[in-house]
């Protein structure tokens, strides 16, 4: 018993110029067009020419920046008035709740504060 083989060719993978490539991605840009009929009368497969319309899709987009630059005023730290005083800021959506109350009635605010979280 002989063993016989057939070898078939080594078939290289076929590389299409970029002319090539723009112009059936242009002829599949037409509304009537069919991406599987170019792609057969051009003895391809659909589903290249479909990456070739993704990746040119992909080109034409311009990256939007990630970081854009902006120069921000020095950041000033709030003079202290008063030394001698609570300070308490609620930052709120419409805007920051500062109460400011004596040193010396912090029973009081204490109490206030009990009220006002309730």
């Amino acid at each position: 018993m002989s063993n016989v083989r057939v070898t078939r060719p080594y078939r290289k993978r076929r590389q299409y110029s970029t002319e090539f490539k723009a112009q059936l991605v242009a002829e599949s840009q037409n509304p009537e067009a069919s991406v599987a009929r170019i792609a057969l009368d051009n003895d391809l497969n659909a589903n290249l020419l479909r990456r070739w319309i993704t990746e040119s899709k992909q080109a034409d987009q311009q990256p939007s920046p990630a970081f854009v630059p902006i120069n921000l005023p020095a950041a000033v730290a709030p003079a202290v008035k008063n030394s001698n005083c609570i300070r308490i800021e609620m930052p709120q959506p419409s805007g920051p709740i500062v109460v400011e109350w004596p040193a010396e009635q912090t029973h009081q605010c204490a109490l206030f504060l009990r009220t006002l979280l309730q």
